[in-house]
């Protein structure tokens, strides 16, 4: 469900969005590869933080994107991976981006 809302959230702002895996509905952790309008990209992974609470961490940038994601669907066969493109990926996520 979040991520078919987040998905209509970044088309109504007239950015992209798009699944490029699809994970289990309700066991499946989520990875943002974010492309911003200069072309470069990272991927952000959901990890619960020091204080409990969850926030976005980049696990990857650049040339080693594909690479990284590849190896986080290795180890969880659930994972959603979902690419943005948009010049504000702050907007349409809640949590901290670290």
């Amino acid at each position: 469900m979040w991520v078919g809302a987040l998905s209509r959230r970044v088309h109504a702002a007239g950015d992209f969005a798009t699944v490029l895996h699809r994970g289990d509905d309700v066991a499946g952790s989520v990875v943002i590869v974010h492309r911003d309008r200069a072309g470069a990209r990272r991927a952000l992974a959901r990890v619960v933080g020091a204080d409990q609470t969850y926030e976005w961490r980049v696990g990857a940038s650049g040339d080693s994107v594909d690479d990284w994601v590849a190896r986080q669907g290795r180890y969880d066969p659930d994972l959603w991976v979902i690419e943005l493109d948009t010049p504000d990926l702050a907007r349409f996520i809640d949590e901290t981006i670290v």
